[in-house]
């Protein structure tokens, strides 16, 4: 077994790429998949050539587009059968030769690599070079030669980083987070390959008894060097520590060989669950933010979409769509199929909450497709597509929301029907007595905006501060990771409104512990994740998503949220207490008394005990949002016993590897500080 393969859970061998797929245009026959390497997928043939040439695809000399084999389509009861083959990602290039002396006057060949990893950006060079191999060389062996070099790609000394680890790491200042781990894995790499090195030698020295004297010559000498130390061994030593310094670990640097050719690779550590290939969520919501929303002709909005009415911003008309489950196509004309691929991408990560929230909307995203996976198409609820050809515009009843990249308008179906009750199936009066209790808080809580630009105050919400967030954001030209953080905190926001409703509404929830959701009403001590304490805060925004939340239970994404809860709740090392609203209340609250502060610190001092409960608390506390700030305000409190929690809890961070660097980057006046209540206190 080579370096980069593995065993997954299903005790199935693991490889960096599953599968190699070459399809060509022919002239009699249209397209056709020539070769599937080293076994066939077991999907339609004709299916993946028509996916691996895109239409249009002769009128540019390349395109690159990205399918998914073996997505699992819900059955009649709406669930999603566990088990069988992975999800595959599949990154397929397209390429055009022009010749004369053909019929038609081109050539047209695509290649695609099948592979689990979704960060399937990484293998662009190496296909490219593939697949001019193939036009020079168009037979099997070309394939083979691929794949090979993929899978030898030496991914074994890049850590598997958890879901704590991964998210430190991608909102950290320091390039060198978790260097340690990544450290550890290359020095067993090198011993690994010192003690192979060894073994050769030996063996060659046994098979020659001249050289026997000579080896154990040598290795008296190279015995006697290790104990002493020589000065290369010492400037190698360096030399390394230097190289290691200057890397930037939120990559794992690797390489492929292909044909003779080493091309560097860079793995990106920081993937969420949801992100798939090189995509750019600016680009989305830059392109369908400039433009109202095309509306569905209907005097009546759709309580599931338009949630301000005719005053709906396009982007929450998507965001809305993405979580209740709506069918939402991007049709881009002319355009080429990568490009459209790329909304679909950006699109799946946006309703996922930045790819980190939410789960299962991969299994429904169809990056690039045609009418020829129309049947497929239309099997799976809320499907999320990209699409070339304009006919799907004319056919309004294949889908609810379509986004035209061209114009930058979002068209809600005119077929798209009303939800009928509630997503709970309670009678129409129990959901309207339940909207009238709700809504009464919400027109509270509209009030309390002014009026802007004549529109009605409906128009001044939650949704609002979130667009003009991003927007503003994107005009300072802030990162992709931050614009995606942001979409995160706010799914994250949404998500934690979830359970609330429920308790509301049936006094039990999936989502949620009941005694903290009911202990919520204690502002400071208790609550449930990022929303306010305070009860009627919790409603106004419960009540202002009613709709929303309606139409996002019972979908899969709302199943798959339920099943990852109960995965939380057994896996988690800190329990009974909420970290991130704790968190919320230190950064955000200014009217928090004296016993409430001090029983923040207390609870905390209790529970983030071991390394493990450490790293947790860490992840609620991105560096690129402050970092240990929120806790270091513990420093300066008038109240001794704060001062001491404090100081304790800051302690059990230094002695974590990722938490000496955070406590070293907190400002001078912070780290002063500690060092001198530490030593106060030890006094």
């Amino acid at each position: 077994m080579s370096p980069s393969t593995g065993v997954d859970k299903d005790g199935m061998e693991k490889r960096n790429v599953e599968y190699i797929l070459l399809a060509e245009f022919d002239i009699d026959r249209g397209a056709i998949l020539k070769h599937q390497y080293p076994q066939p997928t077991g999907a339609d043939d004709s299916h993946l050539a028509e996916l691996m040439l895109p239409d249009g695809a002769h009128a540019r000399e390349s395109d690159w587009t990205m399918f998914f084999l073996n997505q699992k389509a819900p059955d009649e009861s709406g669930k999603i059968a566990e088990g069988g083959p992975p999800l595959l990602y599949v990154l397929n290039l397209v390429r055009t030769k022009h010749d004369k002396e053909v019929r038609r006057g081109a050539i047209v060949k695509a290649m695609a690599v099948c592979t689990r990893h979704r960060f399937i950006h990484i293998y662009q060079a190496t296909l490219m070079l593939a697949l001019e191999n193939y036009y020079r060389a168009p037979t099997e062996e070309t394939l083979a030669e691929l794949y090979k070099s993929a899978n030898q790609m030496d991914l074994s000394c890049m850590p598997r980083l958890s879901r704590h680890e991964t998210t430190i790491l991608r909102f950290s200042d320091d390039q060198n987070m978790f260097e340690e781990r990544f450290a550890l894995l290359e020095a067993e790499r090198r011993h690994m390959n010192s003690m192979a090195h060894e073994a050769e030698r030996s063996d060659g020295a046994h098979n020659d008894p001249a050289l026997t004297d000579l080896a154990a010559s040598n290795s008296d000498e190279s015995g006697l060097a290790v104990r002493r130390g020589t000065a290369s061994d010492v400037s190698a030593s360096r030399m390394r520590a230097a190289s290691t310094r200057n890397k930037d670990r939120r990559f794992f640097d690797t390489e492929v060989v292909y044909s003779g050719v080493k091309l560097p690779i860079r793995v990106p550590m920081t993937v969420y669950p949801e992100e798939i290939g090189d995509f750019s969520l600016i680009r989305l919501l830059t392109t369908f933010s400039s433009s109202l929303p095309a509306g569905s002709g209907s005097k009546i909005n759709h309580p599931h979409l338009e949630s301000s009415g005719q005053y709906t911003h396009p982007i929450i008309l998507l965001m809305n769509g993405l979580l209740t489950q709506k069918r939402v196509i991007f049709l881009g004309h002319g355009k080429p199929a990568g490009e459209v691929s790329n909304y679909v991408l950006s699109a799946v990560a946006f309703g996922s909450g930045g790819g980190g929230i939410l789960r299962g909307f991969a299994n429904r995203a169809f990056p690039y497709t045609n009418l020829t996976n129309l049947d497929t198409l239309l099997s799976f609820p809320g499907y999320i597509a990209g699409v070339t050809n304009p006919a799907f515009e004319e056919h309004p009843e294949w889908w609810d929301l379509l986004c035209n990249i061209n114009t930058g308008k979002i068209t809600v179906s005119p077929a798209l029907s009303l939800p009928v009750g509630s997503a709970s199936g309670q009678s129409k009066s129990q959901a309207e007595s339940l909207r009238r209790s709700l809504d009464s808080v919400s027109l509270s809580r509209n009030r309390s905006f002014s009026s802007r630009d004549g529109k009605p105050d409906k128009w001044n919400n939650l949704d609002t501060e979130f667009i003009q967030d991003l927007m503003l954001a994107i005009e300072r030209h802030y990162g992709e990771v931050a614009i995606r953080a942001k979409v995160e905190n706010y799914v994250r926001r949404f998500m934690s409104l979830v359970p609330l409703y429920e308790y509301e509404r049936d006094g039990a929830t999936k989502l949620g512990d009941r005694a903290v959701i009911a202990a919520a009403e204690k502002p400071g001590v208790d609550g449930y994740s990022i929303s306010p304490g305070d009860k009627e805060s919790r409603e106004r925004e419960v009540g202002f998503y009613q709709s929303r939340i309606e139409g996002f239970i019972n979908t899969q994404a709302y199943h798959n949220a339920v099943a990852d809860y109960q995965s939380m709740q057994a896996d988690s090392f800190i329990r009974g207490i909420d970290i991130p609203h704790m968190v919320y209340c230190l950064r955000n609250s200014t009217n928090l008394d004296v016993n409430e502060v001090e029983a923040i610190y207390k609870r905390l001092d209790e529970q983030v005990l071991t390394d493990e409960q450490v790293t947790e608390l860490l992840a609620s506390l991105p560096q690129s949002q402050g970092g240990l700030q929120p806790l270091a305000y513990g420093f300066y409190h008038p109240s001794p016993a704060i001062r001491l929690y404090t100081v304790r809890l800051f302690k059990r961070i230094e002695s974590n590897q990722a938490g000496a660097r955070y406590v070293r980057s907190t400002n001078f006046f912070h780290q002063c500080a500690f060092s001198n209540l530490r030593h106060a206190f030890a006094c």
